[in-house]
């Protein structure tokens, strides 16, 4: 914990950038601002591999709307106390096109999160960050997990769908079409490796 008093998520935002580091790993929990760990390479491998995917689905829809992907941004998931958590990246597919992109804490909610099961605390409270999204609206939650070669498919009404390295995420409803051998979200890219 960083501080004695409560803040609000409002006063998060304003504020986060004042943290130690400039709030970079920092989230709100109950209204305590709080430092999470850094992530590894497993993580950052992860955030790339995704990103790439996601970006090549983006390229694919150029004809039509169907949302933007944000990184680290804030979720407020939970009132009195407040609760921001934020995932490695976020897909928005309402509102003005990039409108949560520059913001500290969302004002919308996402309708997919994914959030990588990577440092100590984020697998130790996956299953209650889960639940902060889910209980939140957040329709779909993906969580990526480096160590296990996994991804848990988390949907509002759902079972909990478990993806070995072998098969392949969809992205179901959140995003038509979108399909990712679960193998290539956890390989190291080729430029990081040299070859």
């Amino acid at each position: 914990m960083l501080m004695d008093t409560r803040m609000t998520a409002e006063e998060f935002a304003r504020r986060k950038n004042e943290l130690p580091d400039g709030g970079r790993w920092h989230e709100l929990h109950e209204g305590q601002p709080v430092v999470m760990e850094a992530p590894d390479d497993s993580h950052g491998n992860a955030v790339l591999n995704l990103s790439r995917a996601l970006a090549e689905w983006f390229k694919a829809r150029t004809e039509q709307s169907v949302g933007y992907a944000c990184h680290e941004i804030g979720l407020k998931v939970a009132s009195e106390p407040d609760t921001v958590l934020c995932p490695a990246i976020s897909f928005f597919d309402s509102g003005q096109q990039f409108e949560e992109t520059e913001k500290m804490v969302a004002d919308q909610l996402p309708k997919l999160v994914i959030d990588i099961a990577s440092a100590n605390d984020r697998r130790q409270e996956m299953r209650r960050r889960t639940l902060f999204y889910m209980d939140a609206g957040v329709k779909t939650v993906w969580v990526p997990d480096p160590m296990k070669k996994e991804v848990q498919v988390i949907g509002r009404g759902n079972h909990t769908l478990s993806l070995g390295e072998w098969q392949t995420l969809d992205g179901g409803e959140s995003l038509v079409d979108f399909r990712l051998k679960v193998s290539d979200i956890f390989v190291q890219p080729e430029w990081w490796t040299g070859r």
